[in-house]
């Protein structure tokens, strides 16, 4: 249930990101516009998987799920034109039961700023690469391979998306300066010390204790991320290019060669931009990230790339089409990156010096589908989604090494509607 937990529709999440700013301009000085918006997620849907029936356990390709989101906040300006404000995002924590539900603060920031000068943020936030990201096409139904709906897929079996927005990139604490808009042009850049979120938590730059070490696929620290977009309509044709990069330290890992597997790490270093052209209802483009980092631990990861593995990189095209309500479209991506680690040596997988697989993780997503607005504030949504991923000498079903299930696919259709105020 990783996408009840982290995922949002992005267009939606970066536009958090800047809705303070939005908001407050148009407000008259001297003024405070508070809000509370929200909105609740439905889905129906069925899917089939290489991991539906392992084990001797089979779970249930049919499947309902939902949630609650709640996004208070408050813009106002002040009689000397500084505009200043607040926002955050609460969601549900995906119990299994209505008594297990509780709420949990995912982002909180508050902003000042003046519209000549732009803004500075600070707080639990979204960085520049999510503000920025483009040509990733999450907007023709719940967010492709990167919505909600894929939760349904049993974890091991879902495809590892490749332009992840982490939660070292949105949950983490951090500050951040967005530019006024020029020309069309607008960049912003954040720092982040740790993985922190708000409440004050000791970091740790280095430690003996395995979890900084083999599985967990490392730690960073001292993040900055560096990114901008340019928007212009030059007559008919409106083109839109974004692009960021983002470099951080590690946490050193002190313990034994032993207990860590001989496996260190590469600081983190990424690249990744994209672009859209949109004519006569129709945008189509793309997105590339290339860097020292691993996506392939899971659906939604985010870890560090280890000695001994390969730069991960991935590329995406989409297609939308627009009308009035309706809005409809496909993408395709394809994401090699390190892989998965493996909890073991058993079985007759090749493991190499490094502790890693001989084989690099392939990821391979098709998303269809399609949006309309019945009426302001409700959505509806169709999806369609089919991807395969393969990890030469590791078992999926096992995240052990092994020769069995090393190619896995799945598929799903569903159905779904959004509520929101």
């Amino acid at each position: 249930m990783r996408k009840l937990l982290l995922a949002t529709v992005a267009t939606m999440g970066a536009s958090l990101g800047l809705a303070a700013v939005a908001q407050a301009q148009t407000a008259a000085p001297g003024s405070v516009t508070v809000r509370l918006n929200g909105r609740v997620n439905w889905y129906a849907g069925i899917e089939g998987s290489t991991l539906d029936n392992i084990g001797g356990e089979k779970t249930s390709t049919t499947s309902f799920l939902g949630y609650l989101r709640l996004y208070p906040g408050f813009d106002g300006v002040a009689a000397n034109g500084l505009h200043y404000g607040a926002g955050s995002e609460i969601r549900m924590n995906g119990g299994q039961s209505a008594s297990s539900e509780t709420l949990y603060v995912f982002q909180a920031y508050g902003y000042l700023g003046l519209p000549e000068l732009g803004q500075v943020s600070f707080g639990q936030e979204n960085g520049p690469t999510v503000l920025f990201e483009t040509g990733t096409f999450e907007g023709f139904n719940d967010g492709a391979w990167w919505g909600d709906l894929p939760a349904i897929v049993p974890g091991a079996a879902e495809i590892a998306y490749p332009f992840v927005d982490s939660n070292f990139n949105q949950t983490s604490s951090k500050i951040v300066y967005l530019s006024p808009t020029l020309s069309g042009f607008q960049f912003a850049v954040g720092f982040t010390p740790n993985q922190n979120a708000e409440n004050y938590v000791p970091a740790t730059t280095s430690s003996s204790n395995p979890a900084y070490s083999q599985l967990s696929g490392g730690l960073p620290k001292n993040l900055l991320d560096i990114g901008g977009q340019f928007t212009k309509t030059f007559g008919a044709v409106g083109i839109q290019i974004g692009a960021d990069y983002q470099y951080a330290g590690q946490v050193a890992y002190t313990g034994s060669a032993d207990a860590a597997n001989n496996l260190s790490y590469h600081n983190l270093n990424i690249v990744s931009g994209g672009a859209t052209a949109t004519v006569a209802g129709f945008t189509f483009g793309g997105n590339v990230v290339y860097g020292a980092f691993n996506g392939g631990a899971g659906a939604g990861s985010f870890q560090l790339e280890p000695d001994g593995g390969d730069a991960a990189i991935a590329f995406l095209m989409g297609l939308e089409y627009t009308a009035g309500p309706l809005v409809v479209g496909g993408s395709v991506f394809r994401f090699n990156t390190t892989g998965a680690l493996p909890s073991g040596t058993e079985g007759d997988g090749v493991i190499t010096s490094h502790g890693l697989t001989t084989g690099q993780q392939v990821n391979n997503g098709l998303a269809l589908g399609g949006t309309y607005t019945l009426v302001p504030g409700v959505n509806l949504f169709v999806d369609y989604d089919y991807g395969w991923r393969s990890q030469g000498g590791y078992d999926f079903a096992t995240g052990a090494a092994g020769s069995d299930n090393n190619r896995v696919q799945a598929q799903l259709f569903g159905v779904g509607t959004q509520i929101q105020w």
